[in-house]
């Protein structure tokens, strides 16, 4: 009766090699950078020489990318774009994608969609400005919130108690410009709310800006933010005006196309900390 109990629960079946191969692909996931061989293995309670087969494989298929400067491993594009193969996320990519590429199209820069996911931006859309010189990350990657106007946009957005737990967290300087002080931050997520529109300008990257609008659920909080980024000078000869108002338009029909509602202005209950 025991034997078949376990074959019921699935646990005759279960392989040990995969078990440690999706702890290893949790903790890349979850974890705030990338992470060295030895470490992996540490946290998966697993040898180094087992750890680092599995990492070699993981990396072939693209659940896995190596930084050849450091040899130190995070998750890669594929399990990204497996997640977006159904659910929510891709009827949200399947929303917006028509207007990344209008904003890329008509400004002839690079158009974002990200999410909130472990504390950190993930960049589940891109269209890539056509220039030779322009702004690119790539779906999968993750990015910081509290210095790109895609994180920003949607912290402004976010109930009180989930600003606070991302504040609490270390604020890395990712430039000289980036904002790292969490009384700052707070009165700069105040102005987006003002305003609807988030911005950087090198505070993520050298010489780059970079424009965000939220893209709202049917409770009202941001489950997404579109932006616009490319090079500071250009940015600028665009028009920043021109530039936030699009976004603000391709904010609003996403919202719609998934049922959202759109939210502008000061939040009480935001700053009540519901």
């Amino acid at each position: 009766m025991a034997d078949d109990h376990d074959d019921q629960q699935g646990h005759g079946y279960r392989i040990a090699v995969v078990d440690r191969a999706f702890d290893v692909l949790e903790l890349l996931a979850t974890a705030p950078g990338p992470l060295g061989v030895t470490d992996i293995a540490r946290q998966v309670g697993s040898t180094k020489s087992a750890t680092w087969r599995m990492l070699v494989n993981l990396e072939a298929r693209g659940y896995a990318v190596k930084d050849p400067a450091t040899s130190r491993y995070s998750i890669g594009p594929r399990l990204a774009d497996l997640g977006l193969r159904g659910g929510s996320r891709a009827n949200l990519v399947q929303a917006a994608r028509p207007y990344l590429e209008s904003l890329s199209r008509t400004f002839g820069e690079t158009a974002n969609l990200g999410v909130l996911d472990s504390g950190q931006v993930l960049y589940i859309d891109i269209v890539e400005s056509p220039r030779d010189l322009r702004m690119a990350a790539r779906v999968g990657a993750r990015d910081a919130l509290h210095a790109t106007a895609l994180g920003k946009a949607m912290l402004a957005y976010l109930p009180g108690e989930m600003v606070e737990e991302a504040l609490a967290q270390p604020l890395e300087a990712r430039t000289t410009r980036t904002i790292t002080t969490p009384d700052r931050i707070r009165d700069d997520l105040t102005r987006i709310r003002e305003s609807g529109i988030a911005s950087e300008v090198g505070e993520n990257e050298v010489a780059a800006a970079c424009f965000g609008v939220p893209v709202f659920g049917p409770d009202g909080d941001a489950i997404a933010a579109i932006s616009l980024a490319g090079p500071e000078q250009r940015m600028t000869e665009s028009g920043a005006d021109r530039i936030c108002e699009a976004l603000r338009l391709a904010g609003e029909a996403v919202t719609a196309r998934i049922g959202g509602r759109w939210r502008t202005g000061p939040d009480r209950n935001h700053d009540e900390g519901r």
